[in-house]
């Protein structure tokens, strides 16, 4: 008796473990594409750049070509979804970019974003 309700407990235990695992992930943006979070460099046509670890002063005062040379700045262009206006040097930035389309590896990188959000302006 006891043997059977040992093994009724242990397939409900291993049911309740494959349902709990089962289920859809939550709609948690940072899983669903790449992020990328940095300063905002320059703002052309429909794209800005994004640099990595860039304080708001050296933002302003950087020029795109001391940044392509400055090996530990990170930097990718970023195709914008939205209007382009709303965006300016200096601002910190984080970009969703489209999880179906590949990004650029080119230097700097390009890559299309699915949303941005202005972190600090």
């Amino acid at each position: 008796m006891k043997s059977i309700i040992l093994k009724c407990a242990m397939i409900l235990f291993l049911l309740m473990i494959h349902v709990g695992c089962s289920g859809e992930t939550e709609n948690n943006e940072s899983l669903l594409s790449y992020t990328v979070q940095g300063r905002i460099m320059e703002v052309k046509g429909n794209t800005i750049l994004v640099a990595n670890v860039i304080p708001k002063d050296a933002a302003l005062n950087y020029t795109t070509k001391e940044i392509l040379g400055d090996n530990d700045i990170q930097p990718i262009y970023i195709t914008v979804p939205d209007n382009i206006q709303n965006y300016k040097v200096g601002q910190l930035v984080k970009a969703w970019l489209k999880e179906e389309e590949s990004v650029t590896y080119s230097f700097p990188a390009k890559a299309n974003a699915a949303k941005i959000e202005i972190l600090k302006k």
